[in-house]
C-alpha cells in the first residue's frame, strides 16, 4: 500500500511540473498610457465604497468624475478622462504627497505600463483580459521600510527601494521624483473588488520569482505598474517627506485628525475602467501576440469577415478561400500573378470621441517578405468592392484591384500595422459598414509575401485608435 501510495504522489508531482513547464513563456508583450492629475479628495472607492470624505486625501489621475461613489458601470458611463487615450476611463490614485517644508505637492502625471511579465519573476506568459471594473491594490499603508514592489527614483540617480537623499536638481526643471508601484498578476477569478475591508482576502496575488502564480489565484492578468511624477523644485533629500494616511475619526465617523507617514506607505488603487474591447485587445493582440503596442491600444476593433488568395496561370478559377496563409506574389516568368481580398466590419466608436481625438483606422497583418533578410519591401493596399465571397472568389471573378496605396513589409515574421484611414474613412462617408480590401505585391521583383488569414493563428486585425499624446 505505501509503494502505492508513494507511487500515486510521485506521479501526481510529475503531472504538477509537467504542467507548469508546459505553459509557453513569450517574448515581451507591453502597452502604456499617460494620464494627468485630475483631482484630490479623501475618497477610496475600493476601501470605503459610498463612503465619501473618511479616506486618507488621495490624488486622482484619469476618470475625472471618480470619487468614494464610483463603480465599474459609473466609470464607463461617465468616462471623461485626463488619459492620453481615449478608451482609458480607469480610475488611478495614490496618496497625496507633503514636503518636510509642509508643502502639499500636487503631481505632475502618471505614467502606467501593462506587460505580460510575472512580476517579480522576468517569464512572460499569456494574459487574461483585465476584467472590467476589477479593483487592484498595490504597497503598505502600514509600510515602515523598503518595500520591494515600491520604488522611487529623482533627478540624478536610478531607481531604488530606499528613500532617495541625494537628488541632484536639474539646473532648468528642478528635481522630479517618482513613485513606482507593482501590482500583483494573478487574479483569484472570482472577485473583483478585493475583501480586506471585510476580514477577507485579497483578489490578487503576486507570482513567485519563477512566474507561478499561488494557489487560488489561477488566472494571470496584466501586470501594472504606476509610475506617479512629481515636481519638487529644488529638493535633493527626500527623507522627511510624508504620505497622507487614513484620518483619525470619532465615534460618529466624523474625522477629527488627518495623519501622515514615511514615504514607505507608499501605495496605490486601480479601478479598471478601460473599455472591455480595450482591455481586450491589449490582453489579446499585444501581450498574447508578444506585441510593444506603446500607446497604440484600440478603442475597438474587428477580425476579418472573409479573406482569401486568388490566381492566375493554371489556378485561375480555383478557389483558396480556406488557407491559412494569403499570399502576394507579382507575376513573372515561372510565377503566377498572386493577390489577397480581406474584408472587415468598420470598428465603430469614433462618433463617441471626445472633442479633440481624431479617429484613425489601422490595419495589422501577420506575415513577411521572402526572401528573409530583405527590407523595404512593398505591398499594395487597395479598397474594393464587397462584391464577392470568400468561398467562390478567383481570379477569374475577383474585383478590381487598381490604384492602390504602398506600404511597407518587413523580411521578419510579425505583425506589420498600416494607416489605411483615408480608405475606411472614404467606406464610412459613402455610409458602408463593411470595408474590402486587395492587398498585392507592390515590387518588381519575384519577392513573396505569407501572411496569416483568418483561418490562423494570426488573423488580419482592423483597429479604430486614438490618443492624444502627452510627450512624457
Amino acid at each position: 500500500m505505501k509503494r502505492l501510495l508513494s507511487a500515486a504522489i510521485m506521479l501526481i508531482g510529475m503531472a504538477a511540473c509537467h504542467s507548469a513547464l508546459a505553459e509557453e513563456t513569450l517574448p515581451e508583450g507591453a502597452a502604456n498610457v499617460v494620464c494627468k492629475y485630475s483631482h484630490t479628495l479623501a475618497d477610496d472607492p475600493i476601501l470605503y465604497p459610498g463612503k465619501p470624505g473618511i479616506a486618507m486625501s488621495h490624488d486622482f489621475f484619469g476618470n475625472e468624475a471618480a470619487n468614494g461613489n464610483s463603480t465599474a458601470e459609473s466609470l464607463l458611463t461617465k468616462s471623461a478622462s485626463t488619459c492620453e487615450n481615449v478608451a482609458d476611463a480607469t480610475a488611478y490614485w495614490a496618496p497625496s504627497l507633503r514636503l518636510a517644508d509642509g508643502r502639499i505637492i500636487k503631481p505632475s502625471y502618471q505614467k502606467t505600463y501593462y506587460t505580460n511579465q510575472a512580476v517579480p519573476g522576468e517569464n512572460r506568459y499569456k494574459v487574461n483580459p483585465l476584467p472590467n471594473g476589477i479593483q487592484l491594490l498595490a504597497g503598505d499603508h502600514h509600510g515602515s521600510a523598503a518595500n520591494s514592489n515600491i520604488s522611487f527614483i529623482c533627478t540624478g540617480t536610478d531607481y531604488m527601494n530606499d528613500i532617495p537623499t541625494q537628488c541632484k536638481p536639474d539646473p532648468v526643471k528642478g528635481t522630479q521624483f517618482n513613485i513606482g508601484i507593482s501590482f500583483p498578476t494573478c487574479w483569484d477569478g472570482k472577485n473583483y473588488a478585493p475583501l480586506v475591508m471585510s476580514g477577507g482576502p485579497n483578489n490578487a496575488a503576486y507570482a513567485d520569482k519563477s512566474g507561478t502564480c499561488p494557489a487560488g489565484y489561477p488566472k494571470r492578468i496584466p501586470h501594472i505598474s504606476i509610475n506617479v511624477a512629481y515636481m519638487l523644485g529644488n529638493v535633493t533629500d527626500l527623507s522627511g517627506a510624508q504620505l497622507s494616511l487614513d484620518p483619525t475619526l470619532d465615534d460618529k465617523g466624523n474625522v477629527v485628525h488627518e495623519n501622515w507617514g514615511s514615504l514607505y506607505t507608499a501605495h496605490a488603487d486601480f479601478f479598471n475602467g478601460w473599455r472591455p474591447e480595450a482591455a481586450k485587445y491589449m490582453a489579446d493582440f499585444c501581450m498574447n501576440n508578444a506585441i510593444d503596442c506603446g500607446k497604440e491600444v484600440a478603442y475597438s476593433y474587428t477580425e476579418a469577415l472573409a479573406d482569401a488568395s486568388v490566381t492566375d496561370g493554371d489556378a485561375h478559377a480555383t478557389n483558396f478561400g480556406s488557407d491559412k496563409t494569403l499570399t502576394l506574389q507579382n507575376g513573372g516568368e515561372g510565377y503566377s500573378q498572386t493577390n489577397s481580398y480581406i474584408r472587415f466590419k468598420i470598428p465603430e466608436g469614433a462618433s463617441n470621441f471626445p472633442k479633440g481625438f481624431t479617429p484613425v483606422y489601422k490595419l495589422s497583418l501577420h506575415g513577411r517578405a521572402q526572401p528573409e533578410g530583405v527590407s523595404g519591401v512593398g505591398i499594395y493596399i487597395y479598397a474594393t468592392s464587397d462584391d464577392w465571397d470568400e468561398n467562390k472568389i478567383t481570379m477569374d471573378n475577383a474585383p478590381d484591384c487598381s490604384n492602390a496605396t504602398l506600404f511597407w513589409m518587413s523580411s521578419t515574421e510579425m505583425y506589420n500595422t498600416y494607416d489605411i484611414t483615408p480608405l475606411v474613412q472614404s467606406a464610412i462617408d459613402a455610409g458602408k459598414k463593411t470595408i474590402s480590401l486587395c492587398v498585392k505585391d507592390g515590387t518588381d521583383n519575384n519577392f513573396k509575401f505569407d501572411i496569416g488569414s483568418r483561418e490562423s493563428d494570426h488573423k488580419p486585425v482592423l483597429s479604430l485608435i486614438s490618443y492624444n499624446e502627452f510627450g512624457v
